[in-house]
């Protein structure tokens, strides 16, 4: 059975910042769906009653959508599960489409399973690639530490979904124009849901100032490190080299509680691919590599001459961190200094 959907759908929500670059990405695939069958590309954005859709029908229009719906309502402008479950599933109930894609963040994972349940269709979960065949959604997605291929189906019966993992695709080219904007106007049943639920407090993050998966530049320390104060070379290479630089860690730094788990890099962390990777005093367990093997260019530096990081490397330095390190930083500093 093949379900009749019309449209090829990337949801973004504001809560998770419509500039994020996992949200473009995710028109990467969208697209080579659209083309596979012949079917629009369209964007689901929700946010709150100062949503931009001007500025999002122009930067997806760009991408390759052709049509941009909004869902902005004082009830959307941050992130509640329930919410936004049965407001994504009416207006999917509403303009039927037929595939509908998530990114696989924090957010997209809790609710996408939840709005495939609501609507009668199909998921499938983190994947980095994606085909049509028969009318079916297929999918593929690394387990077991990425050492083998998952293929997956999902069921045609209805909406077929996916989550997207980041950094699984490349954002395409803007070579469009802006999409068409259409408002859906949330339903009662909608505002019904948030009757119990009372938003007390949001915390922003600021530690960092920019996310970790956005960095065009990820310094990332390991146990060779030795200690949670000694972590303190990570921070201070990733300040020296500017802005777009931000701080990863090893699950082992993570576990043994010297980063928060926000920082991690790897199977059960978050997966990077900035343009410079540098790994500090980082092994290079196979569940580390995983998360940052697609970086452009890996920087190891470790004093053992035989850690596994150096296979993957494209420059490797043997030698001591802690000498190592700061010697760079006064070469990047010197190197800022105006002539």
């Amino acid at each position: 059975m093949t379900y009749s959907g019309n449209g090829i759908w990337v949801v973004v929500e504001a809560a998770e910042g419509l500039k994020t670059d996992t949200a473009q990405e995710m028109m990467a695939p969208a697209v080579a769906l659209g083309s596979q069958l012949n079917q629009p590309v369209g964007v689901l954005a929700l946010g709150g009653a100062d949503l931009d859709s001007a500025a999002i029908a122009n930067t997806f229009g760009a991408l390759g959508a052709a049509q941009v719906y909004t869902l902005s309502d004082a009830k959307l402008a941050q992130y509640q599960v329930q919410t936004y479950t049965a407001a994504v599933s009416q207006a999917i109930q509403e303009k039927n489409p037929a595939i509908v894609l998530f990114a696989a963040t924090a957010v997209g994972q809790d609710y996408a399973p939840r709005v495939a349940i609501r609507c009668g269709g199909g998921l499938i979960s983190t994947a980095h690639r994606l085909t049509s065949t028969g009318g079916q959604l297929e999918g593929e997605k690394g387990c077991i530490a990425e050492s083998m291929l998952l293929s997956l189906k999902t069921s045609a019966n209805g909406p077929q979904f996916a989550t997207i993992r980041p950094k699984a695709f490349e954002k395409p080219e803007a070579t469009g124009s802006a999409a068409s904007v259409e408002a859906i106007t949330l339903g009662g049943d909608v505002s019904a849901v948030t009757e119990g639920t009372t938003l007390t407090n949001v915390q922003a993050d600021d530690s960092q100032q920019i996310k970790l998966e956005d960095a065009t530049i990820v310094v990332s320390g390991g146990r060779g490190l030795q200690s949670a104060d000694q972590f303190k070379v990570v921070e201070d290479l990733a300040a020296a080299l500017g802005s777009n630089a931000a701080v990863g860690a090893s699950r082992a730094v993570v576990d043994a509680g010297w980063r928060p788990h926000k920082e991690q890099v790897g199977q059960t962390g978050k997966t990077v691919s900035p343009k410079v990777y540098l790994a500090l005093g980082i092994s290079g367990a196979i569940q580390h590599i995983v998360g940052m093997r697609t970086s452009d260019t890996i920087i190891a530096i470790n004093r053992d001459a035989d850690a596994p990081i150096f296979k993957l490397a494209d420059f490797g330095i043997v030698g001591d961190v802690f000498e190592v390190v700061p010697a760079l930083i006064e070469q990047i500093q010197s190197a800022k200094q105006p002539v």
